[in-house]
């Protein structure tokens, strides 16, 4: 096997130079089996206590293992090929002390990852059952990997090589010094002409200049992942391949830089992380300069967009440490912890199960407290991030292909990547039965999962708040009804007026005229009919003639008419509760302006508006408690009257409670009056008069209305949502 060198182990008595390849001089029957011969050592890391490390390499299949002071002691004496003598041999010879139960782990650990040589019968039944559990069949591997495909297109070690020449300007000091003072000077002359610069925006919406952004953004991406590639060439590490990874269909560009954990300085590990996000900003900010100096056009938007939009996606993706990207390993070369998920998913989990059952179990991996704390924050937050992320792609999934595959795409994605895990862990728990012991946690985990039960089963008085309005039930809105003058206004603010009662009276300025050349041409057209009546002959004539007298009348009839509708007098008997304070007489009114409100005030109404998961839990009778928004304004106790049977269309009724008015249903504008953007029944109630009497309200009074509706627990709720949801989409 070849190796990066001998290696000694550095430990206070140093033990025996080793190669991997070799067997000592005393060799005997070997029970363990030797590490395949192509497996490559190489000096690693120190960890946190300054112990060396070693770094294990498998080049055939490109992976890493990164190993501490015992695991190389037992590798200098796996030629004695029994655990329990390379146990005593380490403890003999060195200050730590093994048993031969880890020296067995250590070597399932290694056959696990296939990094011995396994022969026999035995040995080739096991890879057999390896190669069988890989394999997958075509709709399998599909269904588990359309979220995340890697499709590796170049092997770019040639390339690399040949353009480190090129690339080399781009890592100089000069380069970067250049860059930031490109920065200031771009954004000094950004700012000179701002709004410009801001409405630059505009003129993307043409083909022009959505294929100069098309063409800028794969420019960029594609120099990113040349950043990482040369980032990782400059420390003599290969860069294996280069290619395209699909996102829920969605192509990112990926560069396999895996080598970098060759590196014992984590700072030179660093450079490779971040190599992509820095040659990016440094994009950004040569656009920014660039952009002054660009003519209006497609270039000048594509430098807009990178100066200005690309950078901030890029890092809002890359720098997130809870996914596998270059955020993750940033951060875990931060931490200096490779596997950082794998092992902060360890401890939170062991950390769950002592804290639910206390099980007594040693820790996966012991860290100092504050690293545990800060491990175990990091693995909840990334499996709160997860779970949100791939409840989020689910929908996506599901609404992207035809609903019979998106369901079962949805299914898949769901069982997968959150009940899988759920799963997983939940068998951990059953392994462990036998060791469940009634101690201080199982107790507050029993008494907290009965309290949780008892609260979604048991049926609760949930109250339900509606929003409400308080108004009269009879109201009327008065409108102008024409383009007139305001000749008499009777209609006072808070005055009671009878039926019938004039409350406005308008005067159209040709109106008089009009109603004068009509009554003329009657009397004309009378005489006319009058004289050809003593006349002899044309009885043609005379039936025009009279036909236009009935034209005249007809016309008659519509002018009274419409002066008439000049006259406004009130539908009811009631009081005006709301005027319009500009309007007076003398004033010129347009047609439809509002006026005045007139309502019968002895009969007040509280109208409110359920969702749908609310209305089965109210019947007609039921009492509620109506809640003035006006803190001055008492409480006032209804009586439910009415429950529509359908979703309220529009708002036309109670258009002061829609989110566009200031109220609390969310609704847009619509041209009769605003429309609910959910599905909202309107519900009326109305006060007890022997209690409140009459007279409550002269205005509408926005508020809420508690309700005291069925009791039913969380599970019948729960269930009641679910099953609405699959009967709204299990049409097909």
């Amino acid at each position: 096997m070849a190796t990066g060198g001998t290696i000694g182990a550095d430990a206070p008595q140093p033990g025996p130079r080793i190669s991997l390849a070799e067997g000592g001089a005393g060799v005997v029957a070997q029970r363990l089996p030797p590490l395949r011969d192509e497996i490559i050592l190489h000096p690693g890391p120190a960890d946190r206590e300054g112990a060396p490390g070693w770094t294990l390499e498998d080049p055939a299949r490109a992976r890493y293992f990164r190993l501490g002071w015992a695991e190389i002691e037992m590798l200098a004496r796996w030629h004695l090929g029994d655990p329990a003598a390379i146990a005593a041999a380490v403890t003999q010879e060195t200050t730590l002390t093994l048993s031969p139960d880890e020296v067995e782990a250590f070597a399932r650990f290694l056959a696990g990852a296939n990094l011995v040589q396994l022969r026999g019968e035995r040995a080739l039944r096991m890879l057999a059952e390896q190669a069988n559990a890989a394999r997958m069949q075509p709709l399998a591997f599909v269904l588990k990997n359309y979220l995340f495909i890697r499709i590796p297109l170049v092997h770019p070690d040639g390339f690399l090589e040949a353009t480190r020449g090129l690339a080399a300007p781009f890592f100089s000091r000069i380069f970067w010094i250049a860059t930031l003072i490109a920065a200031m000077a771009g954004l000094l002359l950004a700012l000179r002409q701002w709004e410009v610069f801001t409405t630059t925006f505009l003129h993307l919406f043409s083909w022009q200049g959505l294929a100069a952004i098309a063409i800028a953004l794969i420019i960029t991406k594609i120099a990113h992942e040349l950043a990482h590639a040369h980032a990782a060439k400059r420390e003599g590490l290969p860069v294996p391949t280069m290619g395209v990874a699909l996102m829920v269909l969605y192509p990112v560009l990926y560069t396999d830089t895996t080598a970098a954990w060759r590196l014992t300085d984590r700072r030179k590990r660093l450079r490779i992380g971040y190599a992509g996000m820095a040659i990016e900003l440094a994009i950004a900010a040569w656009m920014t300069l660039a952009w002054s100096f660009m003519p209006d056009g497609a270039m000048r938007s594509a430098s807009f967009v990178l100066a200005t939009t690309t950078w901030i996606m890029t890092l809002a993706i890359n720098l997130n440490p809870f996914m596998r990207f270059d955020g993750y390993f940033l951060f875990s070369d931060l931490l200096d912890m490779p596997n950082l998920q794998e092992r902060a998913f360890r401890l939170a989990r062991w950390r769950l199960r002592e804290a639910l059952f206390g099980f007594g179990e040693n820790p996966p991996e012991r860290f100092p407290a504050g690293r545990a704390r800060l491990l175990i924050v990091y693995a909840w937050a990334t499996w709160i991030y997860r779970f949100l992320l791939f409840l989020g792609i689910a929908l996506i999934v599901y609404h992207f292909f035809f609903k019979a595959l998106g369901i079962i795409l949805m299914i898949v994605e769901l069982a997968w990547f959150i009940g899988r895990p759920i799963a997983l862990e939940l068998r951990e728990w059953y392994a462990r039965r036998a060791r469940y012991r009634l101690n201080r946690n199982t107790l507050v985990t029993l008494g907290t999962g009965l309290a949780l039960a008892a609260l979604f089963l048991m049926p609760l008085q949930w109250a339900i708040h509606a929003p409400a309005l308080l108004r009269a039930e009879r109201q009327t809105q008065i409108f102008a009804p024409a383009d007139a003058l305001l000749v008499t206004d009777n209609a006072a603010f808070g005055a009671d007026v009878a039926q019938g009662e004039v409350l406005f009276n308008f005067a159209a300025p040709d109106m008089a005229h009009r109603l004068d050349e009509n009554a003329r041409s009657i009397a004309l057209l009378r005489w006319r009919a009058a004289m050809d009546a003593e006349a002899s002959g044309a009885r043609v004539d005379r039936a025009a003639l009279w036909r236009e007298l009935e034209g005249a009348l007809a016309e008659r009839a519509s002018l009274t008419r419409e002066a008439e509708r000049l006259i406004l007098r009130a539908p009811h008997a009631g009081r005006i509760v709301a005027r319009d304070p500009e309007t007076g007489i003398g004033d010129w009114i347009g047609a439809g302006e509002w006026l005045a409100t007139l309502i019968v005030p002895d009969a007040p109404l509280v109208e409110a508006y359920l969702g749908e998961a609310d209305l089965a839990r109210v019947a007609p009778g039921s009492m509620a408690v109506f809640y003035p928004a006006a803190p001055a304004r008492s409480p006032v106790a209804v009586r439910i009257t009415e429950i529509a049977d359908t979703a309220t269309a529009r708002l036309a009724s109670a258009p002061e409670l829609a989110s566009v008015h200031g109220g609390g249903i969310p609704a847009h504008a619509g041209e009769d009056g605003p429309v609910p953007d959910g599905a909202v029944y309107r519900v009326r109630a109305r006060p007890d008069p022997a209690e409140h009497g009459t007279g409550m309200t002269d205005m509408a009074l926005r508020g809420t209305l508690n309700l005291q509706g069925e009791r039913r627990s969380l599970a019948a709720r729960s269930w009641r949502a679910i099953r609405a949801v699959l009967i709204r989409e299990s049409g097909f």
